[in-house]
């Protein structure tokens, strides 16, 4: 059935623009129409474009209006409202023209015979949204499955957002003292400097240094920035290998507090996708080879892959995630008890969610801490400059009297 892209003025005089499909031109015609709307543009959406819309504008949701995708899904699919009729309703609520070109490129594949899972891998959605509707789909629980992935997003959302804020003041003082510094290196003290030269007298060795400092940054500003950029572009390009993000890893579980703050939270994502998946009837193993790419640590990922072989050779999963010593002995212990009393599921989203609420104390704990250190180092280092001018004029005036 062709889709027809329109735009039409409603009864208020607002402008309006949506897509419908119908057989004909005439039928879409008669049915805007009926809406009380006077048509302004109708035009049929060629084949060609909406590929092009597919692989390019089209082409990928962003993480707020995921959840708000799944979130409506799933209201309106427990409404009783068929799935082709809701993904046209959701798609004319989309904010944008992008938003609203992905989901009506979704129902047209739907249209044209594809599943929702099929039709959400061609615009890139994730592996575990993809499977875990494709678990719906065939179990008859699509809405329930919408509801827990809207949630699972919503909490990692959730989570990125409360780093991010945590982190922002701590980056702001950081920034700005380094910005002082520079200043105070680059422009102040080389003026201060030519009152010292003409007295001729012997300077402080605080002082001294303080000088050097200032001429280096004066004389080589320019090659310091072009090496820290260039340092930044290399560090980019060689995270897109495998090995190095590995050995990048490896480095980062080495640091003892950091170690712990990554492994729980892998472990709160991992846990919770498995548990997701396993209650939306995904199979075991297949549920374990999709959450194991919900982990970034590289090296925790290759250790669940051996523990996903150690499941299919018969091993417990509380046994085979022992595997590499990254998971955490608590969540090892529930896991074991939920396997035990058949409730693995629900216990591997609680584990996600001690060790979620864990995590977030730990951030909490640990920037309460770096900021004080920030403003006391940057207490310092303007004072250790400030005490580089003044000394000086202090043994002047010394000298005078």
């Amino acid at each position: 059935m062709p889709i027809f892209v329109y735009e039409a003025i409603d009864e208020q005089g607002k402008r309006k623009k949506g897509q419908v499909d119908f057989d004909s031109e005439r039928a879409a015609r008669k049915s805007l129409r009926s809406q009380g709307l006077i048509i302004r543009k109708l035009e049929p959406m060629a084949q060609k474009q909406r590929a092009s819309q597919t692989n390019t504008t089209a082409s990928k949701l962003k993480a707020a209006e995921t959840v708000n995708f799944l979130q409506q899904l799933a209201t309106l699919i427990e409404s009783g409202m068929p799935l082709v009729e809701a993904l046209a309703s959701i798609a004319e609520g989309m904010e944008n023209a992008r938003s609203m070109q992905v989901v009506s490129s979704i129902r047209q594949h739907i249209l044209e015979g594809s599943s929702l899972a099929d039709a959400l891998r061609l615009h890139h959605f994730d592996d575990v949204i993809c499977n875990m509707v494709a678990a719906g789909e065939e179990t008859g629980q699509l809405n329930a499955v919408a509801t827990r992935l809207a949630e699972l997003l919503e909490r990692r959302q959730a989570l990125s957002q409360e780093l991010l804020s945590a982190t922002l003041y701590p980056l702001i003082i950081l920034t700005f003292s380094m910005g002082v510094m520079l200043f105070l290196l680059a422009v102040v003290v080389p003026q201060i400097v030519s009152v010292f030269e003409r007295s001729g007298s012997d300077l402080p060795t605080l002082t001294l240094l303080v000088i050097a400092a200032s001429a280096f940054i004066r004389d080589h500003g320019l090659l310091l920035m072009l090496l820290f950029s260039g340092a930044v572009l290399a560090y980019i390009v060689m995270m897109r290998r495998e090995a190095m993000r590995y050995k990048r890893d490896v480095l980062l579980l080495k640091i003892p507090v950091l170690s712990s703050l990554l492994l729980k939270t892998n472990t709160s994502r991992f846990a919770r996708t498995l548990g997701m998946l396993l209650e939306g009837g995904v199979p075991a193993l297949a549920a374990m080879n999709i959450a194991q790419q919900s982990i970034t640590l590289l090296p925790m990922r290759q250790a669940i892959t051996q523990a996903h072989d150690m499941l299919r050779e018969g091993a417990s999963l509380a046994d085979a995630l022992k595997t590499g010593g990254f998971v955490p002995l608590l969540a090892l212990r529930m896991i074991a008890v939920g396997e035990q009393s058949g409730t693995l599921a629900t216990m591997l989203i609680r584990v996600a969610d001690n060790y979620d609420k864990e995590s977030s104390r730990n951030i909490k704990r640990l920037l309460t801490i770096m900021e004080p250190m920030l403003v006391m180092g940057m207490a310092v280092a303007v004072g250790t400059l400030a005490m580089a001018i003044l000394l000086p004029i202090v043994e002047m005036n010394q000298l005078v009297h």
